[in-house]
């Protein structure tokens, strides 16, 4: 008898450990891939729009955003919910679900490759379609296991309290698409980075390299080095050399790899990545849909680009009819400059946007909103603010990130029992007040139904 409630004990003890990692293994990645979405909702948007175009379902475009915001908050909510183990049978449920939706597509994906990338994991992992639909599989197998096994262990937070972690992880995923939005990635995982040079970016470092040299002895060939050549008069014969990169050196490639800006037919890229002066690109991928609302911002920094003796021109993947149809409804006088679209897009995120360059080097990737004011723009651009660079430090914003979801989460941890009771306390009095309010109601009704039904006496 003992010897079975041990078993039973380890039994018990093994199936709580395979849940708690299997959460952990779903949970997490269900959240990493939500937030890198959230993060960058432009980049989302930009690969429903591919894979709307392969498909030949244009139509959906102009849903894009909201798919891309829905499918954030949607994937990083259950996946918190899961590791924290909160609404223990719904949880796994739906994402049992969505993985069965998701699991035949990725399949399509992977057998038709419309797309390279899935987009599962934004710019910040990238994998092939058929390395996304078997991770799907597995995470399938592994939630198949947690909608039978996931009550076997309790959740980290009380039930009384979980709805207010799902309510911060949607205010806190709202608030990063929000500033992906109307102003940049919080994250950027792109190689165009604040503070990239982008000259340097496109440099290619030249491996070292050596003459390899074949010799032949009794038929038989062997390699040897310019140090260590053998002699004729052992009998080798010179057959052939070749050139290799030296051992232990792997070639470099490039951090950007295709940045062209055309003027008409003429490549101008050197003339803009090596200016030494300040330099302002307007980047629109589509002028067609490039929203207008602060032309007049725009307008002004033009104009005081020209006046400074700044350059200043609008880089597009426009048709010579969009370039057209944007300085008619807009008075722009400056020049027009183009590049392909997907290079514009992952410069910067939205359309359109300003990019701020001085010897190459990226100082700003500014929404039109947040230009300066044209009551501002009265000194050269090294005196302002906006000529300063702006500083990217990844690590910070990571720890910011970290510590701004994970202390109210500690905090309610710590406080649950305190939160709960105060929760308990208000329903409670809700309750009491609605109890009230209707009694109340229910005695106004019978006065006046008694009023109604009282019969007259006859004097």
């Amino acid at each position: 008898m003992a010897n079975k409630t041990i078993k039973d004990n380890r039994k018990s003890s093994l199936i709580q450990w395979l849940v708690f990692l299997s959460r952990l293994i779903v949970g997490g990645t269900f959240v990493l891939s939500g937030f890198v979405k959230a993060i960058d909702p432009y980049g989302t948007v930009y690969k429903f729009q591919d894979y709307f175009s392969a498909f030949h379902l244009d139509f959906l475009s102009s849903f894009a955003m909201l798919f891309s915001v829905a499918l954030s908050v949607i994937e990083f909510v259950l996946g918190v919910h899961l590791l924290f183990g909160s609404y223990r049978k719904s949880t796994p449920r739906l994402i049992f679900i969505f993985l069965c939706v998701m699991t035949p597509v990725t399949l399509y994906l992977a057998i038709a490759n419309p797309i390279s990338d899935c987009g599962c994991f934004g710019d910040a992992v990238h994998l092939s379609n058929w390395a996304t639909f078997f991770k799907n599989v597995l995470l399938l197998i592994i939630v198949l296991f947690l909608v039978y096994r996931n009550t076997s262990l309790r959740a980290l937070y009380n039930q009384q309290v979980q709805w207010l972690t799902g309510l911060y992880s949607l205010l806190f995923v709202f608030f990063f698409v929000y500033i992906g939005t109307y102003y940049q990635p919080y994250l950027d995982f792109r190689p165009y980075k604040i503070g990239v040079n982008i000259p340097e970016a496109l440099a290619v470092e030249e491996t070292e390299r050596e003459f390899v040299f074949i010799y032949e002895k009794n038929g038989e060939r062997k390699e040897f080095l310019l140090d260590n050549l053998p002699s004729e008069e052992e009998g080798w014969i010179f057959v052939d050399r070749y050139e290799k990169a030296v051992s232990g050196q792997e070639s470099v490639t490039p951090i950007i790899e295709d940045f062209t800006i055309y003027r008409g037919a003429t490549d101008i890229t050197e003339d803009i990545i090596y200016d030494e002066n300040y330099r302002i690109l307007l980047l629109s991928p589509d002028l067609e849909t490039a929203d207008d609302s602060e032309v007049d911002r725009i307008n002004e920094l033009y104009d005081y680009c020209v006046e400074r003796g700044y350059e200043f021109a609008c880089v597009t993947a426009s048709t010579p009819q969009g370039v057209e149809a944007w300085q008619e409804n807009t008075g722009a006088e400056y020049p027009f400059y183009f590049m392909d679209k997907t290079v514009i897009r992952t410069i910067a995120r939205g359309n359109p946007c300003v990019l701020l360059l001085k010897g190459g080097t990226i100082l700003r990737k500014t929404s039109p909103s947040q230009l300066p004011d044209e009551t501002l723009l009265v000194q050269p651009l090294d005196k302002l603010t906006y000529g300063q660079p702006e500083i990217y430090r990844p690590e910070r914003r990571i720890w910011f990130i970290v510590l701004l979801y994970a202390v109210p989460m500690l905090f309610l941890l710590l406080t649950e029992k305190t939160v709960a009771m105060i929760i308990g306390r208000v329903r409670q009095w809700r309750d009491a007040h609605r109890r009230k309010k209707k009694e109340t109601e229910n005695n106004i009704i019978a006065v006046s139904y008694t009023h109604l039904t009282l019969p007259t006496t006859s004097r």
